[in-house]
């Protein structure tokens, strides 16, 4: 009888962590929000509650609770706003001639994941400004053990190990060098049983590892650091089931919001002036965002070949917000990322000009606010063409 009840309450406990992971992300802390102890200098991502730093050399914490090297949005390494609330961490995830050791970031997740069972695994990450190189291989390693470093040094994996099973990187080996907005790391993990411990950062060699070398954004003084250095936001593993799929399952089509308005401009008509051709090349923007769509990239090009064959015309970026983003503003007074949103849209496309080679100073960025709508409707539409990014010659 003592055998039955026992093996029973193994079942119910089985049970119970199986759903206990319905729609849960098993990720404490996931944006680095909860800070214990005083949050002074670099390296101390242990001040975030759940979170360590598994080598010799700790990882960094930020936030806009403070100022300086630690600052956000303005830090030791660059600018940049939080994915999510008002943290975030940051790693070294490559370094030239390995002159610095990489470092890694690592949590217990709230539940151990079940053997068979599939799980979305994501996060946010942002190349900091003064980075010299962006790479590939920046992921997430989900063991049942923690892997660890005690010294300095990096963490690297080998494929005989087979621990590169456990090793989740983005599809298509992509190089982030995304230093103007947030991309997400996401990847479908099938569990072996018993896997707890979380850590991301570059688990591969140098020789494996595409190292893109980046040209200094113009705006940021200092040296660029002859390093992969990228923040981190938002960590997410959630169990993968009929209702709850994992968004990198999912095509840009099916993904993408209605709500950000599409441009069908294509610049072959050589008979428009370089004016009527700007003016057709304005960039949309979703509900309270500054990120740039993919969608646009290809207006931008040729906004940027006008800028290249054209050298003696400077262009002012007018940055605009919607009428529901106003609102937005008046019942939240005190959000920067709101009260600043044109001019961050505005920002975004000048700094993609720059990088691309234009002279920063042929591009003025400008918040327009709310004034001079381009639809003066309340749909979603018509909300939807006044949140925008426009080009003005001024010389």
């Amino acid at each position: 009888m003592n055998k039955i009840i026992l093996i029973m309450g193994v079942k119910l406990i089985v049970i119970f962590c199986f759903y206990a992971q319905e729609n849960t992300n098993l990720v404490l802390n996931p944006s680095f929000e909860k800070i214990e102890g005083k949050l002074k200098k670099t390296g101390q991502i242990n001040a975030a509650k759940y979170w360590i730093s598994p080598t010799g050399l700790r990882a960094d914490l930020f936030s806009k609770s403070k100022e300086g090297d630690i600052g956000v949005p303005e830090n030791l390494r660059g600018k940049e706003f939080a994915k999510y609330g008002d943290n975030y961490a940051g790693v070294v995830a490559y370094s030239y001639n390995n002159n610095k050791p990489r470092t890694y970031i690592q949590t217990q997740l709230k539940n151990s994941l079940i053997a068979g069972v599939e799980y979305c695994v994501k996060f946010d990450l942002s190349l900091s400004d003064l980075s010299k190189y962006a790479i590939d291989k920046i992921g997430v390693h989900i063991g049942s053990s923690a892997v660890s470093l005690d010294r300095k040094g990096d963490i690297i994996f080998s494929e005989r190990s087979g621990d590169f099973d456990n090793v989740i990187i983005a599809m298509g080996n992509k190089t982030f060098n995304n230093r103007y907005n947030w991309k997400t790391v996401c990847g479908v993990y099938k569990s072996q049983g018993k896997e707890k411990f979380l850590t991301i950062g570059n688990f591969y060699n140098g020789k494996d590892t595409k190292a893109e070398k980046l040209k200094k954004l113009e705006d940021f003084s200092g040296a660029q650091f002859p390093e992969s250095y990228y923040y981190i936001d938002n960590v997410h593993v959630t169990r993968i089931n009929e209702e709850i799929g994992c968004d990198c399952l999912i095509s840009k089509e099916q993904n993408q919001e209605s709500i950000v308005y599409q441009s069908s401009f294509v610049d072959n008509n050589n008979s428009l002036s370089l004016k009527e051709k700007l003016q057709r090349s304005t960039v949309y923007f979703d509900v309270e965002k500054y990120e740039i769509e993919k969608s646009f990239m290809e207006i931008l090009e040729n906004v940027y070949q006008i800028l290249k064959d054209n050298q003696e015309i400077s262009l002012q970026l007018n940055g605009h917000i919607d009428e529901s983003e106003k609102e937005a503003i008046k019942n939240d007074p005190e959000n920067d990322k709101l009260i600043n949103l044109g001019q961050y849209r505005a920002d975004r496309i000048r700094d993609f000009l720059i990088e691309k080679g234009v002279d920063s100073k042929r591009l003025k960025a400008m918040n327009a606010g709310s004034d001079n709508p381009a639809s003066k409707g309340i749909s979603k539409l018509s909300l939807a063409k006044n949140r925008r990014v426009v080009f003005v010659i001024t010389d």
